[in-house]
């Protein structure tokens, strides 16, 4: 779902049936299944904060594509009560090196990186929401469970904010269950 300067939320989906219900109800199809592995990396001799910055293999599985790093470095805006992140470069998720998965890691390595942890994303599938004119990605992550995210173009912040604000009001999400955390960051804290 890149958007140029993505802006993103996240939140835990306790009851995947009830939410796929109420997806159908809204009109929502699915776009696209998906599925890949995120091979997270970090400096070998220095240190990242994955709230701000991060980098990483993806290892596609559906669909079939050759594996790619990407960089991404966020900021943390809040706006009107809502925190969310945005992208600081304009692709959102910076695409630096496509290739064999082996390429990929040899090139981190390379570059003074050291492997970190993988996380595997599984059932992904982007629902449209066209009568709402926005998209959901919904996935199950290992470790975690079922997640989705809402991410907009993100230009204009404010612009973002209000997009995020009436998607969350459609789906019926409380502001207390989103989190402006990029997922890496949610499974770090749930598993170190």
């Amino acid at each position: 779902m890149t958007q140029p300067f993505e802006c993103e939320v996240r939140f835990m989906i306790a009851d995947i049936e009830g939410f796929e219900a109420k997806l159908a109800r809204l009109g929502a199809r699915i776009a696209h299944p998906y599925e890949f592995t995120d091979h997270y990396y970090r400096p070998a001799h220095e240190q990242w904060d994955p709230l701000v910055k991060n980098i990483r293999i993806r290892q596609w599985m559906q669909p079939q594509k050759e594996p790619v790093i990407y960089f991404v470095k966020l900021e943390i805006l809040s706006i009107e009560g809502l925190q969310f992140k945005r992208s600081l470069y304009p692709e959102g998720k910076l695409p630096l090196f496509t290739g064999p998965l082996e390429t990929c890691r040899t090139l981190l390595a390379d570059l003074g990186f050291e492997f970190w942890f993988s996380l595997r994303k599984q059932k992904g599938r982007l629902w449209e929401i066209p009568d709402h004119h926005f998209c959901t990605a919904v996935e199950y992550i290992d470790g975690l469970g079922w997640t989705a995210e809402l991410e907009f173009e993100g230009t204009d912040p404010q612009k973002a904010n209000a997009r995020i604000q009436q998607a969350l009001d459609v789906l019926k999400i409380p502001r207390h269950q989103v989190t402006h955390k990029p997922i890496s960051t949610i499974y770090l804290e749930n598993h170190v």
